[in-house]
């Protein structure tokens, strides 16, 4: 939606003309200047060759608001007025966010003076209740809303310009903080509101993120955009490959870049607390012998290292984090039972034997080294060496 204009020549008023010229109600001069404003975006895209999703959607954002101009201005009396009723409770309902609707039901006064303006379409009736209203004297009601209205229509806008920008700079850095992406001028300009007014730098930026995810994955879908995602988004994607691998777990290879996005999305439900929980309770079910012993920060890597270095010494792998716990003989130590059935670690010196029976170990230095001392001791137990 475009940012709301400031009362005036163009605004209906809901009292008497004293210029006895009539004016244009609320409802159709915002929907041409919301037509103004598509126009001159879709002609800067394509000034600047702009194609892809993101020109599709500004062209379709110029047919949307055609339409919605002529349905406000064309057809019968009653179909024009029950139009731009619709439209301003939209506008109104949009002006702060959902929440505001809600904020409206349980303020008496507040749902009065909204439903007047929705009846009359009138923009300066609507600031003039406002301003008489107890809700907008009380300092005690309070909220993002009612700040970022009072802020945008004083009469100095150096608070709301300042405020503004703030919210530009907050928006492109977290934009390139979590995902390495950049957000275009127009689109800024129209969220930065949309931040203020909904508060959206409050419960841990909870608002700015979600709105971010949603942004991502627009610009992921569309193979124009050129985005090369960074920031806490690859990081995080890194921490849970790593994470899969070290609690040996299969998983597919978009794996970790669905579940970082998810867990960057408030809207998903996802927290990283979640993935880090399911995979421990995948490996403790996979590797029972382990139940009980991991945590975050304790892997089945860790838990096993001695395992790990003893192979790693075996076959002679300089880099045991190099070793996969996929490994048969890993794999094998891991599920084996005791002589009761039950899960128990293989141990150590039987896991050593059998590294010993694996092909991989018999072109080895160490088995090489190993079968000429058994020659040497047979030989001389046979009197060939003296």
């Amino acid at each position: 939606m475009a940012d709301q204009p400031q009362p005036g020549t163009d605004s209906p008023s809901g009292g008497p003309n004293p210029s006895g010229k009539k004016k244009t109600p609320f409802s159709v001069a915002q929907a041409r200047r919301e037509l103004r404003e598509a126009e001159r975006i879709l002609k800067d895209y394509e000034k600047r060759n702009v194609s892809g999703q993101m020109l599709d959607d500004a062209k379709q954002a110029v047919k949307d608001a055609r339409k919605e101009l002529e349905r406000l201005t064309t057809g019968p009396r009653e179909e024009r007025r029950e139009a731009r009723s619709e439209f301003m409770q939209e506008y109104y309902n949009e002006l702060g966010g959902p929440w505001v609707a809600e904020l409206v039901k349980r303020d008496p006064e507040l749902r009065k003076i909204f439903e007047k303006a929705i009846r009359t379409d009138d923009l300066d009736g609507f600031m003039d209740d406002l301003f008489q209203s107890k809700w907008w004297n009380d300092p005690k009601r309070s909220g993002s809303w009612k700040s970022a209205f009072q802020l945008e229509f004083a009469k100095d806008k150096t608070g709301w310009n300042d405020a503004l920008e703030q919210a530009r700079i907050a928006i492109r850095e977290a934009a390139d903080d979590i995902y390495g992406m950049e957000i275009p001028d127009n689109i800024i300009d129209q969220i930065a509101r949309r931040y203020l007014y909904q508060g959206w730098d409050k419960n841990q930026g909870r608002g700015l993120r979600t709105w971010l995810a949603s942004q991502f994955k627009k610009q992921s879908a569309d193979e124009e955009s050129g985005l090369t995602p960074s920031g806490l988004l690859v990081d995080t994607e890194r921490t849970l490959r790593d994470a899969a691998r070290n609690f040996g777990l299969f998983r597919p290879d978009d794996w970790a870049a669905k579940t970082a996005a998810s867990i960057l999305d408030p809207e998903s439900g996802l927290t990283e607390d979640d993935a880090w929980n399911d995979l421990i309770a995948e490996a403790e079910s996979l590797y029972p012998a382990f139940a009980g012993k991991l945590a975050k920060d304790r892997s089945v890597r860790d838990v096993a290292a001695g395992y790990i270095g003893q192979l790693a010494r075996y076959l002679e792998i300089n880099d045991p984090e190099m070793i996969d716990l996929q490994d048969p003989l890993l794999q094998k130590a891991f599920t084996n039972l005791d002589q009761n059935s039950n899960p128990a670690l293989m141990p150590l010196w039987q896991f050593t034997q059998e590294i010993k029976k694996d092909g991989r170990w018999q072109y080895t230095t160490n088995a090489l080294d190993t079968y000429s001392r058994i020659g040497s001791d047979l030989s001389r137990m046979m009197g060939f060496v003296g």
